[in-house]
């Protein structure tokens, strides 16, 4: 049976929430490559932060999954973000953090269609992200929906140095 999960565009009134559940969901997929996880998360999950992007519509977007009106997961995409010289009519995807529970439940494929119909509307060329190069279960979800390998780029925690994969999905309007 497959799940039912509802998704909008992140407003003011969510910050508080979209922090919580960042910094949860970062903590149950990536703890284990930090020794002071904490320090990450307080300069990236800051209610600051967050209402700042949310207050710069046209720069960054974020976008909130709900299942039963429970916030269970979101992705978080810079606008005309550019990547290595390619234009900036573009999306980044900076962030997709879901519950471990929704894992397998088609909540990352609700929330990637609903990128590729924002990257539509906004007209970009390509979409990007950058992965974990440890990170083979994602890279196989983006690999799915087009996304290929195109460059390395260093990565480190003060626990490991991991590196990451840019992974880029060429659109139809390109």
């Amino acid at each position: 049976m497959e799940t039912k999960f509802n998704i909008r565009e992140a407003t003011l009134n969510d910050v508080s929430t979209i922090s919580i559940l960042g910094r949860n969901t970062y903590k149950e997929h990536f703890a284990d490559i930090w020794h002071d996880i904490d320090s990450f998360l307080n300069t990236d999950f800051t209610d600051s932060a967050i209402a700042s992007c949310i207050n710069s519509p046209a720069n960054h977007r974020y976008l909130l999954a709900f299942r039963d009106n429970t916030l269970v997961g979101f992705a978080k995409l810079n606008i005309d973000s550019e990547l290595n010289g390619m234009g900036k009519a573009c999306i980044e995807l900076q962030k997709i953090y879901l519950k471990k529970n929704c894992i397998g439940n088609h909540l990352g494929s609700a929330l990637m269609d609903y990128v590729m119909k924002l990257a539509s509307e906004l007209a970009s060329k390509y979409v990007w992200l950058d992965v974990l190069k440890n990170n083979v279960q994602a890279q196989r979800f983006y690999q799915r929906y087009q996304f290929e390998i195109v460059d390395e780029i260093p990565y480190k925690t003060d626990r490991y140095e991991i590196g990451m994969f840019v992974m880029l999905k060429r659109l139809k309007n390109s």
